[in-house]
């Protein structure tokens, strides 16, 4: 699918929005984009990585693998899809030691490695 100049400047200006902290706005407009059918894999990156910012872990991963029906060889989606599940495992871990009290040794050194890999940034 080309990009029209309107997918382009409405996804510029939902980039904009997103370096300038306004999630909510670069989100809605990311959405409205979406909902018209002018989506594209750059689009749904984007609106991963809003969620991913916002902790909403599920709707981010939802949103890289739209990324990845669009372009399988988007690196940078496959990447971010990494992190959330990352991030994911991390927490089912950490959940699991408030739960039990404790981890299993091998647990324990599992989650203290995934703790050191949630260093990473967004690209």
């Amino acid at each position: 699918m080309a990009e029209t100049q309107e997918q382009q400047q409405v996804y510029e200006q939902a980039k904009q929005w997103y370096l300038q902290g306004d999630l909510l706005t670069a989100e809605q407009q990311l959405n409205r984009l979406h909902l018209r059918q002018l989506d594209t894999p750059q689009s749904w990156r984007l609106l991963g990585n809003i969620q991913f910012r916002q902790q909403r872990l599920a709707a981010a991963e939802q949103a890289y693998q739209q990324a990845l029906r669009y372009d399988a060889n988007d690196r940078l989606s496959w990447h971010n899809l990494a992190l959330v599940r990352l991030r994911q495992t991390t927490a089912t871990l950490m959940q699991a030691r408030a739960e039990l009290g404790e981890l299993s040794a091998g647990d324990a050194v599992l989650l203290d490695q995934l703790l050191k890999l949630q260093r990473v940034a967004l690209p």
